[in-house]
């Protein structure tokens, strides 16, 4: 029963990280591609930690509740 456990654990993980792809991949998906390709280097650089920060906050929202 303890082996079945960790298994299951295990499995539960993998989902975890597999969702947590998939939220991101909703995120950047919601982004129109025209939008990214006119934007400049300085520009994305300076988005980048902001989109960073609100993926990182729906993760927390989501898998720490």
């Amino acid at each position: 029963m303890k082996q079945l456990i960790k298994v299951l654990q295990k499995i539960n993980k993998q989902l975890e990280i597999s969702n947590k792809i998939a939220s991101s991949k909703l995120v950047i998906d919601t982004i129109e591609s025209n939008t990214i390709k006119s934007l400049t280097d300085k520009q994305l650089e300076s988005i980048t930690p902001i989109a960073t920060d609100k993926i990182k906050s729906i993760h927390k929202n989501i898998y720490d509740s």
